[in-house]
């Protein structure tokens, strides 16, 4: 007991200095944006005044602003929805087909989840060269089959985006429900199998309600990832056509570096934040309980 108690101190002291760190280094960026917002800071080299809420009023009043609040939401909400519908069956499928870890089970799991493990800058200019309707190999092989799509196109860019996001970051769903669906008892599902239970009973009786923790854990880091997306998009279209892409992440990027007003940037950062950080403390709340 004593020495469990001494190796658990000795444990403490190797992650105090990297977790002060992080927390010192996590404050700081949180006092200086809060600081950068109530002036008028811009990269023009001027020496920056206390404007007070003008930059937060300013934010409020644009319509530039929750266009791209409007636009992230409806991504977010497009990609993660889809997302976990894929994830749930393909994980489902690999659950009911692939038990026995095989060199051909893990294989596919491997190419599954290739996509997730590709930085997605890269992943955003791969298939910004792919989906190019002058060389991408794409576009060519559907102008042979008689099909014609501009995936850049203004009425057709939005999906290019969430077809991006959601063949890159549906493994991840996966991982996470089916690490889930593995951690049901065998017995509970015999037992329904025994009592005359079929797949869809099965699904919506027992095996949802198990692992809805792992599902809500699910939606909710892949929402909020999905809603501050800045790589696919930047990569992908540069918030373009237009501002028609333009989400939160990208609108205060083009705000403080391309427009060079660091104040309204910072301001716009904050309340960014603040609209991830509540959320994440509800729902991290609701998952702890469940």
């Amino acid at each position: 007991m004593l020495k469990r108690t001494k190796n658990s101190h000795v444990g403490i002291i190797f992650i105090l200095p990297v977790t002060i760190f992080m927390i010192g280094s996590f404050a700081f960026l949180i006092i200086e944006t809060l600081s950068t917002s109530f002036t008028n800071s811009s990269m023009s080299g001027l020496s920056s005044a206390f404007i007070g809420a003008n930059n937060f009023i300013y934010l409020i009043r644009s319509n530039s602003f929750w266009n791209s609040m409007r636009f992230s939401l409806i991504y977010a909400i497009t990609a993660t929805s889809i997302e976990l519908l894929l994830g749930f069956f393909i994980s489902y499928y690999y659950f009911k087909h692939f038990n026995e870890p095989t060199i051909i089970n893990k294989l596919s799991l491997t190419l599954l989840i290739i996509p997730m493990m590709v930085p997605s800058v890269l992943f955003g200019l791969m298939n910004r060269i792919l989906l190019n309707n002058i060389i991408g190999s794409f576009p060519t092989f559907l102008h042979l089959l008689g099909i014609n799509i501009q995936f850049f196109a203004p009425n057709f860019v939005f999906w290019t985006l969430i077809i991006t996001d959601v063949w890159q970051w549906t493994p991840f769903v996966v991982i996470i429900i089916y690490a889930s669906l593995i951690s049901i008892p065998k017995q509970i599902i015999e037992a329904s199998e025994l009592d005359g239970a079929n797949d869809i009973q099965k699904i919506y009786r027992i095996i949802i309600p198990y692992i809805l923790p792992g599902i809500i854990t699910a939606t909710f880091l892949r929402f909020i990832d999905s809603f501050r997306v800045f790589d696919i998009i930047y990569a992908l279209t540069g918030g373009g056509p237009g501002n028609l892409t333009t989400s939160i992440s990208v609108y205060i990027y083009k705000t403080g570096f391309q427009m060079g007003m660091q104040g309204l940037a910072s301001a716009a950062g904050l309340l960014l934040f603040v609209i991830v950080v509540i959320p994440s403390w509800l729902v991290s709340r609701r998952v702890i309980k469940s």
